[in-house]
This record gives structure tokens, C-alpha cells and sequence, in this order.
């Protein structure tokens, strides 16, 4: 007997190298609609406790400058203004199988408070290939379309 589990794999980002994580620049953000890890948000207005809405990045360029040995590739920040990297811890049961406790299978939802980290210029981060707009490869510019890396084409 054979089973189909059809499964939507997401963007997988990691904090390689972010002054957020030595500075504590790290800021809960409600989410707008569902939204992967590695998408590049702005921090709105305070809605209370200890989160903000989301909002939209107000400038980000970077630089894929390398790829890493498990396919993702590097990205360093050359331009951030009230950019923030989403960057959520997944949870994951025990009683999943391999496939459905992998990364790539989460995602922030609607509504969800998300763990949103400020970019700063020289912060370099991980980012898999669902995370981008267009065809990834080294050297090349980036910016921010629909939340997504948009990898210049010329």
C-alpha cells in the first residue's frame, strides 16, 4: 500500500553572521498574510505587549557572495534601512516523519508572531533557493520584491 503526501516545500534562512544576534536587535512582528523564513519585512507601529505590525522595508540591497556546501547560498547585507529578516524557529514534534519535520516544510502563518531580525550593512545570511526571485548564483545583486531576494538580471 502506497501513501501521497503532497508537501510544498518553503525557504529555509539561517543567521550565519548578524550583528542582530550579539546585539539584541531582535523584534517580534505580526504577520500579514503567510510568509516564509528569509523574506525581508519592515518593523511598523507597537501593537502592544511585546510586538509590532509588519510593515515594509524601507531600502535593502545585498550580495550573494558564496554557496554553502548544503545548496543555500550566502548573502551579504551592502544596504538596510528598517529591513528585517524573518527568521522563526521551527517547531518540530517527535512523532513526524523525516519529511514533515524537515525545515523546508514550515512557514510562518497569517497572524502568527514571528522572530524578525534588523539587518545592518556587512551582515551576512543563509538562504535556500526557495527564497528567491529569478536564478541565484554568486556575485550576483540583490534586492526585495514581495518580500522575496530578487536576483538582478543583468
Amino acid at each position: 500500500m502506497a501513501q501521497n503526501i503532497t508537501v510544498t516545500k518553503h525557504a529555509v534562512a539561517g543567521s550565519s553572521r548578524l550583528r542582530a544576534t550579539t546585539t539584541g536587535d531582535i523584534y517580534d512582528i505580526k504577520a500579514t498574510a503567510d510568509i516564509d523564513n528569509g523574506c525581508i519585512i519592515g518593523k511598523g507601529k507597537f501593537l502592544g505587549l511585546t510586538y509590532y505590525e509588519e510593515g515594509t522595508a524601507t531600502a535593502f540591497k545585498g550580495k550573494i557572495i558564496s554557496k554553502a556546501s548544503n545548496g543555500n547560498y550566502y548573502i551579504e547585507v551592502t544596504e538596510a534601512e528598517n529591513a528585517y529578516l524573518v527568521l522563526s524557529v521551527p517547531l518540530v514534534y517527535d512523532n513526524h516523519n523525516t519529511t514533515l519535520a524537515s525545515e523546508n516544510t514550515f512557514y510562518n502563518a497569517k497572524d502568527d508572531i514571528m522572530r524578525c531580525y534588523k539587518l545592518f550593512v556587512g551582515d551576512i545570511f543563509e538562504l535556500s533557493l526557495e527564497g528567491f526571485e529569478g536564478t541565484p548564483e554568486v556575485d550576483k545583486e540583490v534586492s526585495i520584491e514581495n518580500k522575496k531576494l530578487k536576483v538582478a538580471t543583468a
